[in-house]
Order: C-alpha cells, then structure tokens, then sequence
C-alpha cells in the first residue's frame, strides 16, 4: 500500500523536497481503499494454498489415536477445492475426496480378561465412486483481520461410500477373526462416521494456519512511515469492512489515526454505472490519497533546502542565466534555493475520454493541482541569507493516465501540463522558466514509459498479481488485477531499466 500511495505523487523534482505548513490532525475514512477479489481469482488463491500445503495428495501416521487404538496410517487424494461466494457473507468449499485409505495397525480391546489385539484393520474408498464434501466458511473481520471460519461440512452419502476393510489377522483371543469383525464392525463405522466432524476439525485449524503462515490481510500498514519527534503523521490502514453480495469478495480498508470506526459498516457502494475492471481491483479514495500526501507535505515551518541534484548542475551551469539573467551581476556561487508551499497540492481522480484510451481499457486520469508555490534564490553571506528574488507558481495543472507496462510494473501517459508564473525582485524570463517546469514534467512522467514504478508483483499469500487496467468510479481510482500471463518464449524478459535522467526531447 505504500508503494501505491507513493506512485501518485508524481510532482516535478523542484517541488518534491518541498513541505508545507499544516498540521496533521485527525482523520478517519472508511473504505479509504477497496480490495476486491472475483471469484475466480480468489480459487485461483484457495488452490495455490492447497497445493503449497502438500495438496492434492495427503498421507500421514500417529502413533496412539486412543487407548485402543494406534499406528494409525493413512492417505487420501483430493480434488482441488472450488469456492462459491454467497451473498450473505459466506462461501461454500467443495472438494472430492477420489481416493482414500486408512489402516489401523493395533485395534486393542479386553476381552473375557484377556487383551485381544487385531490389526489391519481400515476404510477405502473407491476411486471409482468419490466422497464429495462442502464445507461452509464464514468470511469476516476480527480486530482489523480477514478470518476464514469453517462452520459446517456436510458428506453426501457418507455410510455408503466408505468401504470397511476386515482386520489381517488377531491374536490373544480364543474367538475367531470373523466373529470379532461382527461385533467391532458397527463400532467402526460408527466411529467412521464422524469423519465429517475430523474433516471440520482439520478445516478449522489449517485455516488457523493460513491466518498465521500466510497473514491475509493481518497485516496493518502505516501510511505515510512514522518519523521521529512527529506523533500522529501518519495513518494506520486496517481491513475494516467484507461484502460479498455482488459474488465477489470486497474488503474496505479503513485508514483512520483516531482507531476503527463504531458499530459496523459497509463499504463506500461503487457507482454501477461507471466504468470498473471486470474481476479483481485495488480502489483508492481520492480523499485518502489526498490526505497522505497532506501529510507527506506537512511539517512546522517552510521547507528550505540547497540546491541538490539536477537543481545543482543547472544552477552551477551557464544554463540558468537563460531561465533568470538577472543572477549574470551576483555571484551564484553563493545562491542556494528556498522552496515554501502554503497550500498542498490536490490530487483529482477523473474518468478520461479521449482517443488515446477509447480502444484500451485504461480510463483513469489522475490530475494534479498546484498553486502558490514560492521558489526563492537566496545569496548566502557571512553566515546570512537574504532573498534576491522570488518566483511564484501561481498555478499549475499535471494531469496524467496510468497504464500497465509490458515490461511490468505502472507507467503514465502525459495528458495535461500547465504552469503559469510571474516573479519578482531579480529578472527572470518567466515564459522560459514555464517551459522548463513542463520539460521537467514531461521528464519525470516519460521515465515511467522505460522504468516503471511497482515493478514488484502484487501478491496475496502465494498467489500473483498484476495491474492490468485503471478506471475511475465515484471517488475512486481502481487497479484491475488479474493472473500474470505466461512468458513468450520460456523464461521471462528481464524489465529494461535506464538510469540516466531524461528532462526533454518530446
């Protein structure tokens, strides 16, 4: 979540150190992000646990079940479970069990004084006639946790499709092997016939497991990272909220620094209306989005910082006389940059219509508003600084379209770059500086074309994810997910990354 909050922050380099003054405060939003599983892909993440679990085939030993009963062995081929959602909040797992042995190496009973022992003893079932089990789940959330809770199971035909094997052999008896079978056998199937309450059982407690081993969605993030001295800055982002009425799984993440909300709600609906990607999606708020980088950009006072990187090379070269000619009579040896924000840029979520996108499924705009930016050249001397000239931004308009990379990862697509700026105290050629604002721009937002950002697959538990589509829906700017298409050729191509900075040549 970190990373998808931080790829929004798509501001120019002379900007991006910048912090404005506005406290923290508090804040809560329900459903501030919205993951939303299919169907399908949330089989896709049942079976990949099932099989990294030791599925589809089972087989294991216990040395003492009881008293009188030990050395028990068994093994058991499973289907690969199949998940249906259900409006009300649950889900029904089924599965075939296609073949099943189970043995019992002693069987041990008194009797008339003496301790009689068979072994061999056991259960088949036929592979050519399966024991079909649903189990049903319940999917909620407790203290800020998606849990999986198995309610019931239920067996069709449980009685008549387990076979019962008669013991190898029996000692310590005087009574034949066949008599002792007629009167253990009712016992056994009896017992056998609790194998829906031993498959409930063993369904709790694998999915205790997964809760553990694979954490889904247990984990709580912070956003933006604690700092030092700054108590509140940032936002815990928790599952809140689980909706499974549109035969998906939907989890609202509350982001909030005050604790969840009161009583329960249901995530923020999306407008059916709208555009949306077909199967899973990851939906962040504007409202959120805008509040992190609120926070991002907050601190006490103005921000004021040297002149580094690119700021640096421009300002040491003949370059920056064409932007300010008024620094040809100064030193500029001794001139460093002040950059003060008063009011933080505001992010915009919009749907884009343009022929750019009609043929795609990428319709998402994301649009940045910046004004009264105040960039100072300051002539530092004998320990003091004065301000030689100041230009402002008084506004400016970046507005962008993401897509998903073949290489992997998110790039963006330049729709919008305005800026307007006037200046004061030293000359400064404000149509130049303008254009170099946008060239920064462009720069910034064409390096995604060939170094994406969140190159790092997306997992839940053991199962991947990529960004495949962007829309945009009542306040939302969704991701669609979907299933990593298989490499061309065998092994995957490498992402080709550059590391030199482009700043122009449209």
């Amino acid at each position: 979540m970190r990373h998808v909050a931080a790829a929004f922050l798509l501001l120019p380099s002379m900007v991006a150190g910048a912090r404005a003054a506005e406290p923290s405060g508090a804040f809560s939003e329900t459903s501030a992000v919205l993951l939303n599983i299919s169907e399908l892909d949330l089989n896709r993440i049942v079976v990949d646990s099932f099989h990294a679990n030791g599925g589809p085939r089972f087989a294991g030993e216990k040395e003492r079940v009881s008293s009188s009963v030990g050395d028990l062995r068994y093994s058991a081929l499973f289907s690969d479970p199949v998940i249906r959602l259900r409006t009300d909040g649950s889900a029904l797992v089924s599965l075939e069990i296609k073949d099943a042995s189970l043995r019992i190496g002693r069987l041990e009973r008194k009797i008339g004084g003496m301790q009689a022992r068979c072994e061999g003893a056991g259960l088949d079932i036929d592979p050519g006639h399966p024991l079909a089990v649903e189990l049903a789940v319940n999917l909620t959330i407790e203290n800020g946790v998606l849990r999986l809770v198995p309610t019931s199971v239920d067996i069709t035909d449980v009685e008549d499709r387990l076979r019962l094997v008669q013991p190898a052999r029996c000692s310590h008896t005087i009574l034949p092997r066949w008599f002792l079978w007629w009167v253990g056998k009712p016992y056994l199937r009896r017992s056998f016939g609790k194998v829906d309450e031993a498959i409930l059982s063993r369904a709790r407690k694998s999915a205790a497991r997964l809760e553990e081993k694979e954490g889904l969605l247990a984990k709580r993030w912070k956003i933006p990272a604690e700092r030092d001295g700054e108590p509140g800055r940032s936002l815990t982002l928790f599952p809140e909220t689980v909706d499974t009425s549109g035969r998906s799984l939907l989890v609202g993440l509350t982001a909030s620094n005050v604790g969840p909300t009161a009583g329960r709600v249901r995530p923020r609906p999306l407008d059916d209306g709208a555009p949306r990607p077909s199967g899973s999606f990851l939906g962040i708020s504007e409202s959120f989005v805008n509040e992190v980088a609120r926070r991002i950009l907050s601190d006490k006072t103005g921000s004021r910082r040297a002149s580094t990187g690119n700021l640096r090379k421009l300002l040491k070269s003949d370059a920056v006389y064409a932007l300010v000619p008024g620094l040809r009579k100064i030193d500029k040896e001794s001139v460093e940059l002040e950059i003060r924000i008063p009011s933080v840029p505001r992010f915009e979520f919009r749907s884009l219509d343009d022929e750019a996108s009609a043929a795609t499924v990428d319709r998402a705009l994301i649009r940045v508003l910046l004004s009264d930016v105040e960039i100072n050249l300051r002539k530092v001397s004998g320990g003091r600084a004065s301000v030689l000239g100041t230009l402002r931004v008084e506004s400016a308009m970046m507005s962008v379209a993401p897509f998903a990379n073949r290489l992997g990862g998110i790039s963006f697509r330049l729709v919008e770059n305005q800026w307007k700026v006037s200046s004061t105290g030293l000359e400064f050629d404000e149509d130049l500086v303008a254009a170099a604002l946008q060239e920064m721009t462009f720069g910034k937002v064409f390096k995604t074309s060939y170094d994406p950002l969140l190159t790092r697959t997306p997992r839940l538990g053991r199962t991947e994810f990529l960004p495949q589509a962007f829309a945009v829906n009542n306040g939302y700017l969704l991701i669609g997910l979907g299933e990593p298409s298989p490499p061309e050729g065998g092994a995957a191509s490498a992402a080709a990354t550059q590391t030199n900075t482009l700043l122009g040549s449209r």
